[in-house]
């Protein structure tokens, strides 16, 4: 999806120096905030280089008034470096294929050592300087012996982190019993509480197959269904009055 350049040329909430601050997503659907310079003028949907941790990373630009998104006390907002070159955006395609093989080593390590971990996915860095393992466990998980290994094997910088199960199947993304795709993994920025009481309320049927989501929790739609009827209520009493 192509934006307007025009669009991107405002200033946002806390910016500085006519920057803004934008919304860059990475593989699995992980979303982080960046500042673009005023004089960078990048539609939304293209591939982005950004700065990174230690060197540089590859997203694709997804917002552009993340101003208000920013949490208070975030350590500092690195940059966006400019719009990615078709070499470049053939590179991340190579990248992400070595992701899998990545994936297949390390779960052959988890394995072999009997951690109790369920490891979901990889992910390296565009440059190379860091390949990431995202992985579900019921608690604590003493992998020090796992990421010295994994470090040998990779010759880089290793980092586990360990993500919730909804986070993990974001990442994966699918199909949910409605037919479409994962609300988590197409336009849900975040996760909101679900409970229970939101699905007596919309009279669903309180069997856990029935609510439950491909991640064992409950299904993310309860929680802006209920706001969408939250929202109609007080309209249909208005207008049963007028009527």
């Amino acid at each position: 999806m192509m934006g307007d350049p025009d669009a991107l040329r405002g200033g946002a909430p806390g910016a500085l120096t006519g920057d803004r601050l934008v919304q860059v997503r990475f593989k699995g659907h992980r979303i982080e905030l960046f500042m673009l310079a005023e004089e960078l003028v990048i539609p939304i949907g293209r591939h982005v280089i950004v700065e990174a941790e230690r060197g540089i990373d590859a997203g694709i630009l997804l917002r552009c008034d993340a101003g208000r998104l920013i949490p208070s006390g975030r350590k500092e907002i690195k940059r966006i470096l400019r719009e990615a070159t078709g070499e470049e955006i053939c590179h991340l395609a190579r990248v992400r294929r070595e992701d899998e093989e990545a994936l297949r080593i390390c779960r052959q390590r988890v394995e072999s050592s009997g951690l109790t971990m369920r490891v979901t996915d990889a992910e390296h860095q565009f440059d190379g300087n860091r390949v990431t393992f995202y992985f579900t466990a019921d608690g604590r998980v003493d992998f020090r012996a796992l990421v010295r290994d994994l470090a040998k094997t990779f010759r880089t910088r290793i980092e586990l982190r360990q993500i919730h199960p909804r986070e993990a199947v974001r990442r994966q993304g699918g199909i949910g019993p409605c037919g479409q795709c994962l609300c988590c993994a197409s336009f849900l920025q975040s996760f909101e509480p679900v409970t229970l009481k939101m699905a007596k309320k919309q009279n669903l049927a309180l069997t856990p197959a029935r609510i439950s989501g491909m991640c064992g929790r409950l299904l993310c739609c309860l929680a802006f269904n209920n706001a969408c009827e939250a929202e109609a209520c007080p309209r249909g009493r208005a207008e049963e009055s007028q009527g």
